[in-house]
């Protein structure tokens, strides 16, 4: 059997071809040569128009600021998954389908990203291996699961279940992001609005204040202060913010600085149950949809521990992982964890007794996903007037302690 070569990508080309109907296909591939980029657009079944190098794109691509560049989305991928389910079930052949969903993405990161599946495809390797050369993009979940339907022939149905998946993945997080948002906000426009009145405000009044004349009352001198010490060190302010923000997401980057991040945010009052119930529903999510699709135990958990997104739950699944390889059950290790819900373990152990896992890891994610939205609901509705106090308090605070002089004007008048 030949061994096909994968060239070493050094340039991006920017094309337009046709196809046999005359659809005009726009995009990019990244190829060693322009000679290159001909051979593979003819191989695609398509005829090039024009074919330029884009030396932005490649630079972009090179030197771009982690964490600012193209990504791909959950949604994008639970659309591609349900696309690709429903025409690989419709009989349409793979290369063909990849084409025509690589040509709907048109010039996207995922667009371009099938340009390379289908070509890899092409050369004689399966989907799975396809993906799985686009970490960033086809995390475990997505990888394993399309292994799994290769493996059993079933690719349409395991796609149909990976795209469910991740649809209410994405509509957990947003539920849950949509939540956060409220109380983001209002915190930003509480700190710009002290950060005006220590600023600019608060200096006029204590101007006023001073050639008044006598002794200020207690709140008032510390206002005072405070925005005397803010506008004299407010660019070593605005230096050491931006040097703390820096250092905390580095510190974030690193194993030990995301499982201690990681185990804050689930101690918040509030935030904290909300993340654990998420965690814990794609957890039980993940290891249904992998059971059912046939893959290992010890290979779901592994999967599992890397989707949960938060270290703690991911140190706790991968310690389970290597109890249950030493002939422990699933559910006895979960418990020594404190993170996980009673009724999560007791659930596991039934469905290890019971030889009901599947069954019970899917009660898991639909019970914790209803918990979930109770819980957004809940937590949109109490935050809101929380706020609205904090907002009082503080604002409030401040407004009083420059006014109070006012209440002694008499007396501080010489």
């Amino acid at each position: 059997m030949t061994t096909i070569t994968r060239p070493t990508p050094e340039a991006t080309y920017r094309y337009k071809a046709l196809d046999d109907d005359g659809t005009v296909h726009k995009s990019e591939m990244v190829c060693r040569s322009e000679a290159e980029a001909v051979s593979r657009l003819r191989r695609l079944g398509l005829r090039p128009v024009s074919i330029t190098e884009s030396r932005s794109s490649a630079l972009g691509r090179d030197y771009s600021m982690p964490g600012f560049g193209p990504r791909v989305k959950d949604g994008e991928l639970a659309i591609m998954a349900r696309q690709l389910a429903t025409m690989v079930n419709a009989g349409v052949p793979l290369l063909r389908t990849i084409d025509v969903i690589a040509t709907q993405a048109g010039g996207s990161l995922l667009g371009s990203t099938l340009e390379q599946v289908r070509f890899d495809v092409e050369s004689g390797e399966s989907l799975s291996d396809a993906i799985a050369r686009h970490p960033k993009i086809f995390d475990y979940l997505f990888v394993s699961m399309v292994r799994a339907g290769e493996t059993a022939g079933a690719l349409d149905s395991v796609l149909l279940q990976l795209a469910a998946t991740l649809e209410r993945s994405v509509a957990t997080r947003q539920k849950i992001r949509s939540a956060l948002a409220y109380p983001m906000a209002v915190s930003v426009m509480v700190f710009v609005v002290i950060m005006v009145m220590l600023i600019f405000v608060v200096p006029t009044f204590a101007g006023i204040y001073n050639d008044l004349g006598g002794t200020l009352p207690l709140p008032t001198r510390v206002l005072v202060d405070v925005s005397a010490a803010t506008t004299a060190n407010l660019p070593l302010l605005v230096i050491g913010a931006v040097a703390v923000t820096i250092g905390v997401r580095k510190w974030k980057k690193t194993e030990a600085g995301r499982y201690r991040w990681d185990w804050l945010m689930l101690r918040i009052p509030l935030v904290g149950s909300l993340l654990l119930k998420s965690s814990v529903a794609r957890f039980g999510r993940t290891m249904a949809v992998l059971t059912k699709s046939g893959v290992p135990v010890l290979e779901t958990l592994r999967i599992s521990s890397g989707t949960v997104g938060n270290a703690v739950f991911t140190r706790s699944l991968l310690e389970t992982r290597e109890a249950v390889r030493n002939g422990e059950p699933i559910a006895h290790n979960l418990a020594k964890e404190s993170i996980f819900p009673a009724m999560v373990i007791q659930l596991i152990a039934v469905g290890e007794e019971t030889g009901a896992l599947e069954e019970m890891f899917d009660i898991v994610g639909r019970t914790l996903e209803e918990e979930v939205e109770a819980a957004v609901s809940g937590f949109a509705a109490l935050i809101e007037p929380l706020m609205m106090a904090f907002i009082g308090v503080v604002v409030g605070a401040m407004v009083v302690a420059l006014y109070l002089p006012m209440f002694r004007v008499i007396d501080l008048v010489q």
